[in-house]
């Protein structure tokens, strides 16, 4: 009888708690974010000359990315959410007979305004680590530094339109800009 009583009486605790717990709504709540897009511009690093008489042209902002982060959304502010990601940029060239490339991690920050469920807009900082441009052995290898600079998103749920202005500058204090749009996708877990 003793642990009949004891049972029954955890039970219910057990159930009043999962009931609590339920009915209150965290301050914050946190999503996993993973990010993927292509962004065009910045000035020119290198232009390729291809046996066949083509060309291509290498920029500082070009490239494709990935990245993972988490997206913060706040009860008692609805319309407020907070995106920070951590990724891999990566630009290489046609070459068949070469492995010319430039890549970064990119760090964002972005706090943005829900205009609506759909709609959303975003301003916030980047920053690019470990930008290396590799030219395997047909130009010299640069290691840029890069500077701290705005990012603007405006999306409509799951892609968005994006602008970065940033530079990176050579050990020689040659400055190039890496300022680049482009198109994103994103998705958060759980998307509830």
């Amino acid at each position: 009888m003793k642990k009949l009583i004891t049972s029954w009486l955890l039970g219910f605790l057990l159930i009043s708690f999962n009931t609590f717990s339920q009915q209150s709504t965290p301050p914050i709540i946190a999503k996993f974010l993973i990010e993927g897009g292509i962004e065009y511009g910045g000035d020119e690093i290198l232009k390729i000359t291809f046996t066949n008489g083509e060309d291509q042209t290498m920029r500082a902002g070009q490239g494709g990315y990935i990245a993972i982060g988490g997206q913060f959304e706040f009860t008692e502010v609805e319309k407020l959410m907070i995106r920070t990601t951590i990724g891999f940029k990566y630009n290489t060239t046609a070459a068949d007979n070469a492995n010319i490339r430039l890549t970064r991690i990119p760090l964002t920050l972005i706090p943005y305004w829900k205009i609506n469920e759909d709609f959303r807009f975003g301003v916030g900082i980047t920053s690019h680590q470990g930008v290396k441009f590799k030219g395997d052995g047909f130009v010299s290898d640069i290691d840029f530094k890069s500077s701290l600079g705005p990012r603007v998103e405006f999306g409509y749920k799951w892609v968005a339109l994006t602008y970065t202005s940033i530079n990176y500058k050579t050990p020689t204090e040659e400055n190039f800009s890496a300022s680049s749009v482009g198109l994103s996708a994103s998705f958060a877990f759980p998307n509830k």
